[in-house]
C-alpha cells in the first residue's frame, strides 16, 4: 500500500476540521487532530503578534512550546498558512498580507523615531504594491471645470453697483474687459 502524501494528508485534516467548524457535535476531531489544529492556531498567534522575519522562528517557537520535531514544525508552519489562507484567499495572499502589515509597523516605527528616510522607503514599497490605492477607478481621471467670470454682484446677493460697466472698464481697461467676454447687457 503506497503511504498518502502530504497534500492528500493536508486536504484530509482540513476537510475533517472544516467538518468540525460546522458542527462539533456531530464530527468531532481525533486527538491527533485537534492537537495539529492547535498548533496551527498557535503558529499563527505567534505569527500575528511577534511577526517573525523568517518562519524559522515560527519553527523553533513551535518545537519549543509543542515538542515537536523540527520537520513537524516545518510541515506545521506550511499547513498553518494553507489552512489559514483558505480562509483569507492563497498562501501568496496571506504573505502578502503579512508583509504589509510588517511594512506599516515598520513605518510607524520609523515616524516615532523621526527616521523619515525609513518612512518614505516604507511609502514607496507601499505604493509599488498597491496600497492605499483603493480610490474610485475614475479618481485619477481629469475633471473639466468651466469657469464664467462675473463681475455682476447682484448673481451672489450683493448691492447692484451703479455704473458697473464702466467703473470696470476704468480698473482694468476696455481691452481687457472685452478680454474676459464681459458685455454690457450680461450686466
Amino acid at each position: 500500500m503506497k503511504s498518502k502524501s502530504e497534500d492528500v494528508r493536508f486536504e484530509e485534516a482540513f476537510d475533517a476540521i472544516m467538518r468540525w467548524y460546522r458542527d462539533e457535535d456531530r464530527y468531532p476531531l481525533t486527538p491527533s487532530l485537534a492537537e495539529r489544529l492547535n498548533r496551527w492556531k498557535s503558529a499563527r498567534e505567534f505569527i500575528l503578534t511577534m511577526k517573525p522575519l523568517t518562519d524559522s522562528s515560527v519553527v523553533g517557537f513551535l518545537m519549543q512550546t509543542h515538542q515537536v520535531s523540527e520537520p513537524q514544525a516545518w510541515r506545521d508552519v506550511r499547513d498553518t498558512k494553507r489552512f489559514f489562507a483558505s480562509m483569507e484567499k492563497t498562501n501568496k495572499d496571506f504573505d502578502r498580507i503579512m508583509l504589509i502589515s510588517n511594512i506599516k509597523d515598520l513605518r510607524t516605527k520609523a515616524e516615532f523615531s523621526g527616521d523619515y528616510k525609513v518612512v518614505a522607503q516604507c511609502n514607496a514599497t507601499l505604493a509599488k504594491m498597491g496600497v492605499g490605492e483603493e480610490e474610485a477607478p475614475d479618481a485619477n481621471v481629469g475633471k473639466k471645470i468651466e469657469l464664467h467670470i462675473s463681475f455682476n454682484p447682484k448673481l451672489i446677493g450683493a448691492k447692484e453697483i451703479p455704473n458697473l460697466l464702466e467703473q470696470v472698464e476704468k480698473y482694468i481697461g476696455e481691452a481687457a474687459r472685452r478680454e474676459l467676454m464681459m458685455e454690457g447687457d450680461e450686466l
